[in-house]
């Protein structure tokens, strides 16, 4: 009898654990707005092997019929940054990095002028200063085409 108490005490343990991680690697590709397993986001993270990524988000962005990827990843304590990781033939290129906010970061997608290639958004705060930033890509970097208070969130 003592032995499956033990069995079932283990048993419990083991899902609980088991569970608990599955939860939260779903959280945080979910968190993170791209599966882990992303194509663009292996190559990102290749590149920058110590960079930790904070969010991402994938559309086409150079109009080219193929998915690129927004990442935002922290540079260090203090900085934050932005490249777009772009979907060329069979390979992939990064674009230019740019300041991207601190904290509460949030990408969306806007076609502003109703032509290709479409315009994003990416928006955050640090220290409750609120900032965003409207960009598109031409010629395969970022261009800022608009911003409001970016620098005090960035």
């Amino acid at each position: 009898m003592k032995n499956i108490k033990i069995f079932f005490v283990f048993a419990i343990v083991f899902l609980l654990f088991g569970c608990s991680s599955n939860i939260n690697e779903l959280k945080e590709s979910k968190n993170m707005g791209v599966k882990s397993d992303n194509e663009r986001l292996l190559y990102f993270q290749h590149k920058y092997k110590d960079k930790e990524v904070l969010k991402c988000a994938e559309k086409d962005l150079n109009n080219d019929n193929k998915l690129d990827l927004i990442v935002i990843y922290k540079e260090n304590n203090d900085k934050n940054s932005m490249v777009v990781v772009l979907s060329d033939k069979e390979k992939y290129k990064i674009t230019n990095e740019v300041s991207a906010p601190i904290e509460n970061q949030k990408i969306e997608f806007k076609d502003i002028d109703k032509k290709p290639p479409i315009e994003f958004v990416v928006s955050g705060s640090k220290n409750g200063s609120f900032g965003y930033a409207i960009y598109r890509i031409e010629k395969d970097k970022i261009i800022n085409l608009f911003g409001e208070d970016m620098k005090d969130c960035c």
